[in-house]
């Protein structure tokens, strides 16, 4: 009996791209954003943050950043999932996906595959219905098949069709053959975060899912071979690169043990109470600073292959004194001028008084980062401050700032944490650029203050809530606030530019609940899972001239809310329920039938509860109306 040998996919094959000819190519809404993603006008070169329901129009560049991922969907369904390090852009001449770099997952619906993907020197036409494309050192790049058949189509006119479960390379210049190799699609589907790593299913999962138990039954009845060895990312006409899986375990096993020095200095604590990072006083054991190794925390799953370059301790505390001593200075100018620099602990690092980190380079696009391999422990009525271009913290554990401040006056600030993010008791974060946090635990904020740029809040992985009470986030030019599940704005202040700011609110799988707040924002979004509540006690939502939108698949109630300020706006739910609103401009009222009820809440309709004016006169229909309310820019229909 002839048997095929598997080979298992690795190296970097664990994410990708591809486009069709019957896709529309000139827009995708982004439905996920998961940490550094970046919209690249391709007019005048400005960059954004990409956000939840921006349209990525063509000819713009999308760009990923380390451990980040976004997922687009076009009108037709069509599907395309970023992976981290990534750039991309939609070519509007030729129909194409430039892919710079990085890798890129695109499923299209059965019948309407087909494009042509570029990757630096390799050129191929893709057909096929959910496949992974990833580019390699060499310039060339990979194509495997999930599902369905591919077609790769080559410049010189030469052919190669894979089946579910096959592979192979488009070598630089695109113009000779590489051989088609079979992996292990379970492997890939479980390992890849192109696949597993975003909220919603592929809808193409059932089918690979059918393809994995197929290849599975015939390894264990014999037709196919593990060879135990791993794809690499070089090929010519005639061989791939392979690993042994167990040379590269014992390659990896040495990496993750770092060096002798390193271990060292990890499993040492270290007490800085001086200005010096080399001072003996912290103490060095011998040395603790480490600018030409590349360093890992070992058996920390938060952290896994994140290298890093810096200061390494196990514990380390900052200013010992406590509150009441002077503010420690931390000179930093030594390593201004590096791209990077990490104080990294093994375990906790602790602020015990309050520290500046001085010296860095107004100039210089230093990433400065506070790692914890376990918490941070910062006493009440601590200051951290660090005047960087980028100061990024990050902890595999819980984050809580207590009557504390963290503060950067010259640049942008990042922060993410393994579980629940608390703010409480006049904590305070301040930065003059953007500020980002993300957590895979709940994320609460109580009494307490953020003054940023821009400011994105995340609470991502289920069934993780966001909650703001009695705080105040100004954010000049938007807000972002994403949850997994509820999210709770109640007597707070949300403040943005009053001509261009916007504020977006996003539950993917909750309700979002406004009570009691002021928003102020030129373009207000708000977008839920389940229902969306705004008690607004008479509140404002607007300054002239904007936009609101408010939709969600069940319920959207809106109370005691005046929404006079925007030009225009659109709530759609099955039922909508008005009560004491104020309305002015263009407004569709979108709801499950369409029509206007009076008195009472009836599911499907736009109901009056009573008290709603347009331009201060009360709203009247009748019974059962659909269309534009006579006298006013409110249209009752169908979502």
């Amino acid at each position: 009996m002839k048997k095929t040998v598997l080979l298992i996919l690795c190296l970097g094959c664990l994410s990708a791209v591809s486009t069709s000819r019957a896709i529309d190519l000139k827009q995708s809404k982004i439905t996920q954003v998961v940490n550094d993603v970046h919209i690249i006008s391709a007019t005048d070169q400005s960059e954004k943050t990409a956000t939840v329901n921006d349209v990525f129009t063509m000819p713009d560049i999308l760009r990923t950043g380390p451990s980040s991922r976004a997922e687009l969907v076009a009108q037709d369904e069509t599907v395309t999932r970023v992976g981290a390090n990534t750039i991309f852009s939609f070519d509007p001449a030729s129909r194409t996906i430039d892919l710079k770099q990085g890798s890129l997952l695109f499923h299209s619906p059965h019948g309407k595959g087909g494009g042509t993907i570029h990757t630096g020197s390799a050129t191929a036409s893709v057909l096929g219905t959910t496949l992974i494309v990833t580019t390699t050192p060499s310039g060339g790049m990979k194509v495997l098949d999930l599902e369905g058949q591919v077609e790769v189509k080559f410049l010189s006119g030469l052919k190669q069709n894979l089946a579910p479960g096959q592979m192979t390379f488009v070598l630089p210049g695109g113009s000779q053959l590489a051989p088609i190799i079979i992996y292990r699609l379970d492997d890939v589907t479980k390992n890849s975060l192109l696949v597993k790593g975003f909220n919603q299913q592929l809808a193409s999962m059932p089918l690979i899912q059918a393809q994995i138990d197929k290849q599975l039954n015939l390894i264990k009845n014999g037709h196919y071979t593990d060879t135990g060895l791993l794809v690499g990312n070089d090929a010519n006409g005639s061989q791939v690169q392979v690993v042994d899986i167990s040379t590269l375990k014992s390659a990896l096993d040495n990496i993750a043990f770092n060096s002798s020095s390193v271990n060292k200095a990890l499993n040492t604590d270290a007490t800085i109470d001086q200005s010096s990072l080399t001072s003996q006083s912290i103490p060095t054991p011998p040395t603790r600073i480490f600018l030409n190794e590349q360093f890992i925390l070992p058996n920390n799953t938060f952290f896994t292959g994140q290298p890093f370059e810096g200061f390494a301790g196990r514990n380390i505390f900052f200013n010992t004194p406590g509150t009441e001593a002077p503010a420690l200075s931390v000179d930093m100018s030594p390593y201004a001028n590096l791209e990077e620099f990490d104080m990294v602990a093994s375990k906790n690092m602790q602020f015990e008084g309050s520290v500046n980190f001085d010296g860095f380079s107004p100039e210089n696009s230093i990433y400065f980062f506070l790692v914890a391999g376990n918490q941070f422990l910062i006493s009440p009525g601590v200051t951290i401050n660090a005047n960087v271009a980028n100061l990024v913290m990050s902890s595999a554990g819980a984050f809580t700032l207590n009557n504390a401040t963290i503060a950067n006056n010259n640049g942008n600030m990042a922060m993410q944490f393994g579980g629940d993010v608390n703010l409480e008791n006049g904590a305070a974060i301040n930065t003059v650029g953007d500020l980002h946090i993300v957590t895979t635990g709940n994320f609460n904020m109580s009494d307490s203050s953020v003054n940023a740029n821009t400011v994105e809040f995340e609470a991502p992985v289920s069934p993780a809530g966001l909650t703001v009470d009695s705080s105040t986030i100004v954010c000049f030019q938007h807000g972002l606030f994403t949850a997994a599940k509820d999210i709770n704005i109640n007597n707070s202040v949300i403040n943005s530019d009053a001509g261009s700011g916007m504020v977006t609110f996003t539950s993917t799988g909750g309700s979002v609940n406004l009570n009691n707040n002021y928003i102020g924002a030129y373009y207000l979004t708000v977008n839920s899972g389940d229902g969306i509540l705004l008690s607004g006690n008479g509140q404002s939502y607007a300054s002239i001239g904007g936009t609101a939108s408010f939709t969600a698949p069940n319920l959207v109630a809106i109370n005691d809310a005046d929404l006079s300020g925007f030009a225009q706006g659109r709530i759609a739910a099955d039922t909508i329920n008005l009560q004491n609103v104020k309305f002015s401009g263009t407004w569709n009222l979108d709801s499950l039938y369409g029509v206007w009820h009076n008195g009472s809440s009836v599911f499907g309709d736009v109901n009056n509860l009573g008290g709603n004016t347009y331009n201060g006169t009360l709203i009247t229909a009748t019974e059962g109306f659909s269309g534009t309310i006579a006298g006013t820019g409110i249209t009752i229909g169908t979502k």
